[in-house]
């Protein structure tokens, strides 16, 4: 009688739980946050489990396992000298005239989210000094203008890219140590070598994330020692986003040698691949079901001879423990100012940037415009 009485309450207890997963699913599918992603099978099922679910029908389970989310908002290229120096110093209100206007647009663009990032295009130098020999494009930073993209919940910088060394050795030590002394984290070496610089392991949304940062502009590292890296940060996280300094300047269309070095990064464990260095955008394509953003283009530069250099990327990579989502918002800038696109803009943009990109249908029915 007693195990009849177990089946039955067995019985009953699965019933419940089938009921309430349908109530589960036609709750996401009609209320929808406007930050979280569009429901797909994977995430359907992983959001009912983890979250309302979880929360109001199955007062049993162990509630002090949290969802595992990581929201992240990478942009790409960075540089605040040269002429976006000069202008910051003529501009009353200083860095905020370059990213200002986008929260005037959209008050809470930058709100939200576990990661802000960029990819910095030079070194942090003690007074924003330019130390000898020099070179013809040559950059680096005054602290104090960099930690006011803070304010905008910047926390962490890609370091691996071909102008990370423009002061030397001195520059890259002066550079970690103000972005440490700042709380912001980074990551990557200087263009062509990797090693410990090679990544960070952060904690965010109950992930441990690799945040693994590669350069290979002047001097491409050994194709091997970069596998190894990304299967060593494999070991210590829950999740790989690689950000790669590639590709040729001005291209919209990824190179093979790009192509292919994506596709073993993912074989290796990555998760996420995010580009810069040509400062256009470039497509980008999934491959064994893992997003490949080839180049976001430039976020804040001074390259105003054409409007693909004028435009850029903002890519929110929305984490759960089994999948990824992504949304997309098209940057254009005048005069260094960044500003969102309007819907005609992005129209007309994500009819190039579907040329420019290899994606079924299902496969756009991933990103989030």
């Amino acid at each position: 009688m007693e195990k009849i009485e177990n089946k039955k309450i067995f019985a009953g207890f699965f019933i419940s739980l089938l009921f309430c997963v349908s109530i589960s699913i036609a709750y996401l599918t009609s209320e929808r946050d406007t930050r979280a992603v569009e429901e797909s099978d994977s995430y359907q099922l992983e959001e009912v489990v983890n979250s309302w679910l979880y929360k109001v029908f199955i007062p049993y389970i162990d509630k002090t396992k949290k969802p595992k989310i990581a929201n992240f908002l990478f942009f790409g290229d960075l540089m605040i000298d040269r002429y976006v120096g000069t202008l910051v110093k003529k501009k009353k209100n200083g860095v905020h005239y370059l990213v200002g206007k986008i929260t005037e647009e959209e008050k809470d663009f930058f709100e939200g989210y576990d990661v802000v990032s960029a990819n910095l295009e030079g070194a942090i130098t003690d007074n924003g000094d330019h130390y000898s020999p020099g070179y013809k494009h040559d950059f680096a930073f005054i602290p104090e203008k960099i930690k006011v993209f803070k304010d905008y919940n910047f926390n962490f910088f890609n370091l691996a890219n071909n102008h990370f060394s423009d002061q030397g050795v001195k520059g890259i030590k002066e550079t970690r140590k103000h972005l440490t002394n700042m709380g912001i984290l980074h990551s990557g070496c200087r263009d062509g070598d990797t090693g410990d610089c090679s990544y960070i392991i952060t904690q965010v949304g109950g992930l441990k994330v690799a945040m693994v940062g590669f350069s290979m502009v002047y001097k491409t590292p050994p194709e091997e020692d970069m596998i190894k890296v990304i299967e060593k940060a494999k070991k210590e996280s829950d999740k790989i986003i690689i950000n790669v300094h590639w590709g040729y300047e001005y291209a919209n269309r990824q190179s093979k040698k790009q192509k292919n070095l994506a596709h073993k990064f993912i074989d290796a464990g990555a998760d996420v691949i995010i580009g810069h260095h040509p400062h256009v955008v470039q497509g980008m394509e999934f491959y064994k079901g893992k997003a490949i953003f080839y180049s976001l283009g430039n976020f804040i530069f001074d390259q105003y001879f054409s409007t693909n250099a004028q435009q850029g990327l903002a890519i929110q990579v929305y984490l759960l423990a089994n999948s990824e989502r992504f949304t997309i918002h098209p940057l254009k800038s005048k005069q260094s100012q960044v500003s969102l696109m309007n819907d005609k803009e992005k129209t007309a943009f994500f009819k190039k940037f579907f040329s420019w990109s290899n994606l079924s249908e299902e496969e756009k029915g991933r990103l989030d415009l």
